[in-house]
């Protein structure tokens, strides 16, 4: 009997190391360690991204240098927690959660305004509050999703340019103001905001600049003419299909003076297709505009061109119902609506 009771106990010790030696320990093993200024690994790689997911631009190169510190203490700092500058078990345990944000919807807020502060999209925001229309109530608290897609070598897949500035109104600005200020429209300052009326703003009142950026030029009209075709979705007039225009069609005679909209450099010209004889033209920072439909070409590619210089001559070349432009502004690689933008 006692024999019995004595293998009894040598299993299960046994069958406990067993756990032990298969379970616990591996997870000990993976256990992050400390992480300090001076360190190297793929674990400060992983730190690194996951700062940066955290919305703190940083290199990652798997190197802890004073860089890494410094975003390491902002992040502490901003958690409320100890502000050292290394990277222990509440650190990781905080840094690896998925970042968000709450914020607590004020008078004047929308998804639209939300979203362009925090620099998401509308739906990111509706999928993580389950919302299923863009009505949202003032005091309830909405989580911001946060973070940023990054590349093997920690390159940010978002823009850091600012988002789209929001402007408090002051005692005696009006929209037309407040427009040329921005270098924006006020219809378009109305459309971003929903304003019923334009003209009746009241100071402290809130807007969103549509479309502000820091990095854009003041452009000017390539031609004087009738919009025959606006920004957005429309029924394409030779396919008969939907399809969503990237410019606007600027009616106009054939073997009218195209002029370049802002200084730049000639990155395209030649016949683009559908698109007919087309000029590319590059400012900078991600900046192209675009003119398509002519019926002869002035600059080459290579050739630097001054707003308001002669570029092309109009016409109907491509798939066109006849003599226009169609004049594109492209930031990073999307076409924003260009007469949020002229003058």
């Amino acid at each position: 009997m006692a024999r019995s009771v004595h293998l009894a106990r040598i299993v299960v010790v046994c069958l406990v190391c067993i756990i032990v030696l298969g379970g616990i320990v591996p997870e000990m093993a993976m256990a992050a360690r400390v992480l300090r200024q001076g360190m190297t690994g793929s674990d400060v790689r992983e730190l690194q991204q996951r700062l940066v997911e955290w919305g703190h631009p940083l290199p990652i190169d798997g190197k802890f240098g004073p860089v890494t510190a410094a975003a390491v203490r902002a992040f502490q700092k901003s958690l409320g927690l100890t502000v050292d500058g290394i990277v222990g078990n509440q650190t990781w345990e905080e840094i690896r959660k998925a970042p968000t944000l709450i914020h607590r919807v004020k008078r004047g807020d929308s998804l639209y305004i939300l979203a362009r502060s925090y620099g998401v999209s509308i739906e990111a925001i509706m999928d993580a509050n389950d919302l299923t229309d863009e009505i949202i109530i003032i005091g309830r608290e909405l989580t911001i999703p946060q973070g940023r897609t990054v590349t093997a070598s920690g390159q940010s897949l978002v823009s850091d340019n600012p988002p789209e500035q929001v402007y408090q109104v002051r005692p005696g600005d009006s929209a037309s103001v407040i427009a040329k200020k921005f270098n924006t429209s006020v219809p378009a300052l109305a459309e971003a905001n929903r304003l019923a009326d334009p003209n009746r703003l009241r100071a402290g009142q809130k807007l969103v600049i549509p479309g502000w950026q820091a990095n854009m030029p003041r452009f000017a009209w390539p031609v004087r003419g009738r919009i025959s075709s606006s920004y957005g979705w429309r029924v394409h007039p030779i396919y008969k299909n939907r399809q969503f225009h990237g410019g606007i069609d600027i009616a106009v005679p054939v073997g009218t003076s195209v002029r370049a909209a802002a200084n730049g450099k000639v990155i395209r010209s030649g016949y683009m297709g559908a698109f007919g004889y087309g000029i590319v033209i590059d400012h900078g920072r991600g900046v192209t505009t675009w003119y398509g439909h002519n019926s002869r070409l002035s600059v080459k590619v290579g050739e630097k061109v001054r707003q308001g210089q002669v570029i092309a001559r109009s016409g109907s070349s491509g798939v066109s119902t006849g003599p226009h432009v169609d004049f594109r502004i492209k930031l990073d690689a999307e076409t924003v609506n260009p007469v949020h933008w002229l003058p």
